[in-house]
């Protein structure tokens, strides 16, 4: 059992187009929510994929199987979008705006 890749391939559109840099103070805290929604499902995807690991095989016929499957990639993506943006709004100034 896992992701299939169209899953994790529109999951990671989907959260990577939200967009979560922001310029001003109220969008900041939304853009945080953001990230860490980003951080928060990347670490889950890591999580589903690495206790949903198939059986060793053991015997002399044995395939080789890469230990790093495409959900694993997809949380780091997600998990490194969301360490960025919060990295950015924290050293972006705001923007002051007149209305």
């Amino acid at each position: 059992m896992g992701f299939s890749r169209s899953a994790v391939a529109l999951i990671a559109s989907i959260a990577l187009l939200a967009g979560c840099f922001a310029y001003n103070k109220p969008a900041k805290r939304w853009a945080y929510v953001g990230d860490t929604v980003l951080i928060l499902g990347g670490g889950g995807a890591i999580a589903v994929d690495v206790t949903t690991k198939d059986e060793p095989c053991t015997g002399d016929n044995c395939l080789y199987k890469s230990p790093i499957h495409g959900a694993v990639v997809a949380g780091v993506v997600l998990v490194a979008a969301g360490l960025v943006g919060i990295l950015f709004n924290l050293t972006r100034t705001d923007v002051k705006t007149t209305r």
